[in-house]
């Protein structure tokens, strides 16, 4: 048995007549032909350790994988209504921000008119910076 192979297996090779032949076309053909014969060998195993593969191949072969179930269909999407009401609500945000922003500022001592000047203009700012990069 050789090394590696499983237990009870057997060495299958080019058949004992097949050798003997080579050897015997070798040794009558002469040392000029001794590499053509070898190649003629080599080819002839060849073939037949590819038949042998293609056999096991065959036996062992496993089914066909099932097809991938069908992707579940996406749900419905909401339809964009085509207006963007992000401006109105950035403006509501900004008037809510800045009446208690104007109540601090009257509380606070100074010049509080400055202040309410600065809150609001920075509040109208933003709205006009925003629609401005909107369209």
């Amino acid at each position: 048995m050789l090394v590696g192979m499983p237990e009870g297996a057997e060495a299958e090779g080019p058949s004992m007549d097949d050798v003997a032949g080579s050897i015997a076309a070798r040794k009558a053909l002469g040392p000029d032909a001794e590499e053509a014969v070898i190649r003629a060998f080599l080819e002839r195993t060849g073939q037949e350790i590819d038949r042998r593969v293609d056999e096991r191949l065959a036996r062992t072969r496993p089914e066909p994988p099932m097809p991938a179930p069908a992707p579940a269909p996406h749900p419905p999407q909401r339809q964009p209504s085509g207006v963007d009401h992000t401006p109105f609500v950035l403006a509501i945000i900004s008037i809510g921000a800045g009446i208690p922003l104007t109540g601090i500022a009257t509380q606070l001592q100074g010049p509080t008119l400055l202040g309410i000047v600065i809150i609001w203009a920075g509040l109208v700012l933003i709205n006009v910076v925003y629609g401005m990069r909107r369209r």
